[in-house]
């Protein structure tokens, strides 16, 4: 994504240069920490945003959509349990790895593979903290571009220049 390009996802949520950027910073530092051999980040609908690791011969599309609505049906299951609460993870224990489905905020759902060597509490409470920094992120405004005055007439011109001068050599 270029400098100043925003990315409209299907859920509504526009993602940002700078939010991009911080997303896959974040991921990162997540795959490394835990360690991950898989990270999809996906929005609520199962759009992919972005992903981490060794993407093998999986079908993105296809697990977008299903870590999305596994999500949702968990979620759902949870509220009707009186069990429901933010940042929710759900585990797939299997032979060689684990897999864990993460709510990232209202907007986002992670999906992360793990070998079945790592401490599924300590994977948890790491993936919770990322999913709760990747929420604080998506949610923050985007930077505001300065309004520049284009119209200025030929006396503030000299005006703005004489300042701009001084401000260069009294710095």
């Amino acid at each position: 994504m270029a400098h100043d390009e925003q990315y409209r996802l299907r859920s509504g949520l526009t993602i940002v240069s700078e939010q991009s950027e911080q997303l896959e910073e974040m991921l990162a530092q997540l795959q490394q920490k835990i360690p991950a051999n898989f990270i999809l980040l996906v929005d609520v609908t199962g759009q992919v945003v972005t992903t981490k690791g060794d993407i093998g011969k999986h079908n993105l599309v296809m697990l977008g959509s299903l870590v999305a609505g596994d999500l949702a049906a968990s979620q759902e299951i949870a509220r009707l349990t009186g069990e429901y609460q933010d940042f929710q993870i759900v585990l797939r224990e299997g032979q060689d790895s684990h897999i864990f489905i993460a709510e990232a905020g209202p907007y986002m759902a992670m999906l992360i593979q793990v070998n079945n060597d790592v401490p599924l509490g300590w994977a948890r409470m790491v993936i919770r903290q990322s999913g709760e920094e990747i929420a604080q992120v998506l949610t923050m405004p985007a930077q505001e571009e300065p309004e520049w005055d284009l119209h200025a007439g030929e006396d503030d011109l000299s005006d703005l220049f004489e300042d701009a001068l001084d401000d260069v050599w009294l710095e």
